[in-house]
């Protein structure tokens, strides 16, 4: 897949990224994607993909209003939900919550992807009540991404008890000790909040506990190292604050679907 100059269309988009990386502009900031992230992109809301390495992405787009009145009734307000921020706030820089990314399961992104190339054939063959077999599917998952954002989100406090100044400090500490071993548990204390606490206000804030939201960045942090061909993998690892190798191999096999040397070739071949 090509870079995606910013463009806007009348329909609504939904996005699944299920291999790789890329750079998603849209509310006037970019943000790193990676596998099983899935957002919605509104009618008129202008957007652009950078592409600088290997992709995969499923794309569904449709007219919400050209379906039925009734499925308008039912699922207008969940498409509400997903797709526009609660919130204007401040968190820095690479919060889930101002382009409403949902990060699904692994187990979720697998069936979202099949209902997605089901969905594909039945507009390729267009057989009888192909329409109507691509609708339920939309409903399904739908159903899927708004089940994972109430469950992304669920140990969210009340706003008025949310300290977002210890968020943004610690986001900022992270990115400036990302190649360093961070212990989230003696961060909140040196902080004068119990750890649970800080779990909880940080999940409510980014979408993602810290330890999952660290692993992210240093993901991420390494896909531009791995650009540098020279480079060893191990240093790269090192670079990001992961000292065993094989634990580094594993996790971006996880977050990005290929091996840190797979993605490397892949780089390579596209150059």
């Amino acid at each position: 897949m090509k870079s995606v100059s910013l463009h806007r269309h009348d329909f609504q988009e939904f996005v699944l990224i299920t291999k790789g990386s890329c750079i998603h502009q849209f509310k006037d900031f970019s943000m790193p994607l990676i596998p099983g992230d899935v957002f919605l992109v509104p009618p008129h809301e202008k957007h652009a993909y950078n592409i600088e390495t290997p992709v995969s992405m499923y794309n569904c787009q449709f007219y919400p209003d050209q379906i039925a009145d009734w499925w308008n009734e039912q699922f207008g307000s969940m498409l509400s939900n997903l797709s526009m921020p609660e919130d204007d706030s401040p968190i820095y820089p690479a919060d889930l919550n101002r382009q409403h990314i949902i990060h699904l399961s692994v187990q979720d992104a697998k069936r979202v992807e099949m209902m997605m190339d089901i969905m594909l054939k039945e507009q390729i063959e267009q057989g009888f009540a192909f329409q109507q077999v691509k609708q339920d599917y939309l409903n399904i998952i739908l159903i899927i991404i708004s089940r994972a954002r109430l469950q992304q989100y669920a140990s969210n406090p009340k706003k008025e008890h949310l300290s977002q100044d210890i968020v943004i400090a610690s986001q900022q500490f992270i990115e400036e000790n990302l190649a360093e071993q961070i212990n989230f548990s003696d961060y909140a204390c040196t902080n004068s909040v119990s750890p649970g606490y800080f779990r909880a206000i940080f999940k409510a804030a980014t979408g993602l506990p810290p330890v999952e939201y660290l692993n992210r960045l240093r993901i991420v942090r390494a896909i531009e190292y791995l650009k540098d061909q020279t480079m060893p993998i191990s240093d790269v690892a090192a670079a990001v604050g992961i000292y065993d190798a094989n634990y580094f191999s594993r996790l971006f096999r996880k977050f990005i679907g290929y091996s840190p040397r797979e993605f490397r070739n892949r780089v390579k071949e596209e150059l």
